[in-house]
């Protein structure tokens, strides 16, 4: 029997309430079903239930560890108090006198006017001086995503491994493991609305996040509709209704609820793990059975982000095949299935039959940008992938998935000619993070940037850069995870050629520093005999995207 996405969908669904103890029988009689009939179903129960158990075995370790390093600690606490017991009278009187003799000593660069300007600020903001440019740090990172889709309304979409700095999100689809800087990791399911407020507090307008807080970031705060839940170090879920009621479930440690009904009544209820309550559109609490839903863990979130990554990268080799054979593509590296003493870069063009290769030099093979998939790394100065084609290009597109993670001296090279000769061109990151197209024209090296492209946090992750030369219609344009970043008027350049190239290296083209190679690595690179249209390169973009992206144009993967 083979599992089609609906069937992994119910049967991941079926193992997270076998694990949090919440099957019913008619639930057990169905999971069974599935194991019975389907092979694959029982390898994912194997490895479901493996993953599991490790984990609760280590979160065991972890508390039991807490409560010896608590033991321990009272233990010396007691033999220190004992110690210094009879020395505190005279340590209080020491510190009231320093406190009084710094209190009152005038400081050489505080002027009297600036008290008044300190106390206005306070009041005005309702926080003390230097606490809002503090506030607008990261405070949390997006970890993981699974089909997340924005609202029109998300002031920004980050991706995977970004930082999150305070603010709203609204979602309209999928899920979000976020990890707040204090230790707390958090779950959204879409569709949610939510607010970061610092690094160890959130508010949850509407939508479903489960939260396992550790014991460094107990008090971990959540904000509901009527009231707010603190964390006293636990795992617990969350769900805010559209109309305002909302539930609060506990799997284990103590979550606190603190609120206040339309009625004007304070409740204050301490939640143990099995503990559920409801919140009702006017406050109103009430027992709760444990749970009425499902709320996504990691491990599950990891399971499914790992069968997205498996899908992705399927639809990315059956697309790449398809690009390689086709006419217009004049050279094609994927990097993917080589040998690790390998010293070729295969190209995958059917037209050349391996006039493309490319002769790999100092490189080192390393892992892409899916588990298990090949990149070439870039580290030492004089690593490069020498390569040669003959046809000079009156239109061409180049593309590549780079991974710079610092940029040395005045350039980060990906492609290069020998700049002696008629079309010879730099294809680079400079200094600063533009995308630069530098091609050896009659009039001079006419070069051609674009705006900041990769800034500094872009530094250490895989982005798909493209640049289209057209000397027919007279653009240059350069695209940056498949959006239009800039274009520019072509000068008097009219082709472009690769005689004598190197990849992820540059060797004395004017206006750059010899000798010089790229500090990252390079999964894919792949020349085209045209000028793609953006949205022929967003579609490259998306196919061999390892993540998910949201408000995409149109479906890609099968």
């Amino acid at each position: 029997m083979k599992l089609t996405d609906q069937d992994l969908l119910e049967l991941h669904q079926l193992l997270d309430r076998l694990v949090e103890k919440n099957l019913s029988q008619t639930q057990r009689e169905k999971l069974e079903a599935i194991l019975t009939q389907s092979e694959e179903a029982r390898q994912i129960y194997v490895a479901y239930m493996d993953m599991s158990a490790s984990l609760c075995h280590y979160a065991d370790e972890t508390l039991a560890c807490d409560d010896a390093d608590e033991e321990s600690e009272r233990t010396w606490g007691n033999q220190i108090i004992d110690f210094v017991q009879p020395l505190l009278p005279f340590a209080a009187l020491f510190l009231l006198g320093a406190y009084i003799f710094q209190t009152y000593q005038p400081s050489p660069d505080f002027q009297p006017s600036q008290l008044s300007t300190l106390e206005s600020q306070e009041k005005t903001s309702g926080m003390p001086p230097g606490y809002e440019d503090a506030e607008a740090d990261a405070v949390a990172v997006l970890t993981q995503a699974v089909g997340l889709r924005w609202a029109n309304t998300a002031n920004s979409h980050p991706e995977i491994g970004s930082s999150i700095t305070p603010g709203d999100w609204q979602v309209l689809h999928g899920f979000a493991q976020v990890e707040f800087m204090q230790g707390a990791t958090v779950i959204f399911e879409g569709p949610f609305d939510a607010r970061f407020v610092h690094s160890n507090a959130a508010v949850l307008r509407k939508g479903k996040l489960r939260a396992h807080v550790p014991k460094v970031a107990t008090g971990f705060t959540v904000d509901l509709p009527k009231g707010r839940v603190v964390d006293i170090g636990t795992d617990f879920g969350l769900q805010a209704h559209e109309e305002g009621s909302a539930e609060v479930y506990v799997y284990r440690g103590k979550v606190r609820y603190e609120g206040m009904d339309d009625f004007g009544n304070e409740i204050v209820r301490e939640l143990s793990g099995g503990e559920a309550l409801f919140l009702d559109v006017n406050g109103v609490a009430s027992e709760l059975d444990m749970p009425s839903g499902n709320y996504l863990g990691t491990l599950e979130l990891a399971n499914r982000s790992m069968e997205m990554a498996h899908r992705r990268r399927a639809a990315w080799a059956e697309h790449s095949k398809m690009i390689a054979e086709q006419k217009g593509t004049i050279l094609f590296y994927g990097f993917d299935n080589h040998d690790s003493w390998s010293r070729v870069g295969k190209d995958e063009t059917q037209s050349g039959k391996g006039s493309g290769n490319g002769a790999v030099i100092g490189c080192k093979w390393a892992e892409g940008r899916w588990p298990g998939k090949g990149a070439l790394q870039f580290s030492q100065k004089n690593d490069r992938v020498c390569l040669n084609l003959t046809k000079p290009l009156e239109s061409a597109t180049l593309s590549a998935w780079v991974r710079v993670d610092r940029i040395n001296g005045k350039v980060a090279p990906i492609v290069f000619s020998r700049p002696h000769l008629p079309g010879a061109f730099c294809w680079s990151i400079d200094s600063l993070g533009k995308i630069v197209l530098g091609v050896n024209a009659l009039s001079g090296v006419e070069r051609y940037s674009s705006p900041v492209a990769l800034s500094r946090d872009l530094h250490g992750k895989w982005v798909h850069l493209a640049t289209t030369f057209d000397a027919r219609d007279k653009w240059v344009k350069h695209y940056l995870n498949g959006r239009s970043f800039s274009s520019e008027r072509v000068g008097f350049a009219d082709s472009i050629s690769l005689k004598k190239g190197l990849l992820g290296h540059t060797q004395g083209f004017r206006g750059y520093n010899p000798n010089i190679a790229l500090d990252g690595c390079i999964d894919e690179f792949a020349i085209f005999d045209s000028a793609w249209s953006e949205r022929d390169i967003r579609k490259l973009f998306e196919v061999g995207s390892p993540f998910d992206h949201a408000n995409k144009r149109e479906s890609i993967l099968p």
